[in-house]
């Protein structure tokens, strides 16, 4: 009981973030915003004045919010700018301090510095203050009653989804497929060419669960990402506005084309295996953060209708080992391989991905057993920083 009800308010928190689009297209998760810190008012030397400090900005957490609601909250300026404390007096020797600036976000977001690409802030305590820039000080004996300015920045809002289930793999590999078999009364687009899918979008799966005690139905969010090329890590392709949604899946699931990749040029770009192709998508998840190779993580063979049955046996057998990634060639052998929690097949363009619906199932319950209390999603991952 309490396991689906978790899964009911997260589910609840998803749909929340990305607003009310019917078709669960991320179309926005990202803001650049201009931030000034107000500056502080003089001091008055000939009476020791001091001068009042300027305000400075915060951002609060809040729950239930959607991401483009921080666009209407800004009225289109993307600037947010506070008070400057005043100057002092003969009348009035201490300045006044200038009004702090407050902007609501939603739970969850990532604050990163533009230029630099560090993050400022992990937002993901609920109706926290989080100091985005300081005020500068009031004019004083210590800086010659010379008023300080503010910080001043240009700052990124990320959205990152929190999915139970994050598809990955290299374009056309099918998920966008697997997605629709999923959740086959919504429409997704499909096509038979590469990079069909240019923004995440996500789906409610509500799978069939064998515990009849339990009164809320076993919903599942699945996150379909554009797919990744190689240098992804590197943000060649966009690859790092894609990435950055797998930091707080709670299981990634890699789709694998059983008849390879190759994209674009022949000539200039080599046709990739099969397995080949999960050597690739390994090496690009550990370049771009190490603990996303750490998570549950499941295979699934897609397009079995489009090869032999023994070449699929084959390859499923390689993947289920732990030193799977030795049947690569040493240039493309990733430096912490992936031991994935399971490897099975599909055929999603015919609706058959049975056998992925357990294994989904199985691996979600074993990470996320019943423990009797709810699921801390907004402290699941640790808070480790680094560069977007």
């Amino acid at each position: 009981m309490r396991l689906s009800w978790c899964l009911k308010c997260a589910t609840k928190r998803v749909q929340k973030l990305i607003g009310n689009d019917e078709r669960n297209i991320v179309k926005l998760d990202r803001i650049s915003l201009h931030v000034k810190a107000g500056g502080g008012g003089n001091g008055l030397l000939r009476y020791d004045g001091v001068g009042g400090s300027g305000g400075n900005i915060y951002f609060t957490c809040v729950p239930d919010m959607p991401f483009q609601q921080i666009k209407k909250n800004l009225n289109g300026r993307f600037r947010i700018a506070a008070e400057y404390g005043t100057s002092s007096q003969k009348l009035k020797l201490v300045g006044q301090n200038g009004k702090h600036a407050v902007l609501n976000i939603p739970l969850g977001i990532d604050v990163v510095h533009k230029e630099s690409g560090d993050v400022l802030h992990k937002c993901n305590k609920m109706y926290q203050r989080y100091l985005i820039a300081k005020g500068g000080a009031g004019g004083n004996y210590k800086n010659n009653y010379k008023g300080e300015s503010g910080e001043e920045l240009n700052i990124l809002l990320h959205l990152k989804l929190r999915p139970n289930i994050g598809l990955v793999g290299l374009p056309n590999a099918g998920k966008s497929t697997i997605l629709q078999a999923f959740i086959p009364k919504k429409s997704v687009k499909i096509a038979a060419y590469p990079f069909t899918t240019l923004k995440p979008q996500l789906g409610f799966w509500k799978a069939d669960d064998d515990d009849k005690t339990s009164a809320e139905p076993f919903v599942l969010s699945l996150a379909d990402l554009p797919g990744l090329i190689d240098g992804a890590a590197d943000n060649r392709g966009r690859g790092h506005e894609f990435m950055k949604h797998l930091e707080y899946a709670d299981i990634l699931l890699i789709v694998v084309d059983c008849t390879g990749f190759q994209m674009g040029d022949p000539f200039e770009n080599p046709w990739r295996s099969p397995l080949e192709c999960v050597g690739i998508l390994n090496a690009e998840l550990e370049n771009y953060l190490k603990r996303l190779v750490k998570k549950p993580c499941v295979v699934v063979l897609n397009k079995t209708d489009l090869v032999e049955k023994q070449e699929v046996e084959d390859l499923k057998a390689k993947l289920s080992t732990k030193g799977w990634h030795k049947y690569l060639p040493e240039a493309l052998q990733p430096k912490i391989p992936i031991q994935f929690d399971a490897v099975t097949t599909s055929s999603a363009k015919f609706g058959k991905i049975d056998k992925l619906k357990e294994e989904l199932i199985r691996v979600y319950k074993s990470v996320h057993f019943d423990t009797g209390e709810c699921i801390d999603f907004e402290n699941y991952e640790s808070k480790e920083k680094r560069h977007i």
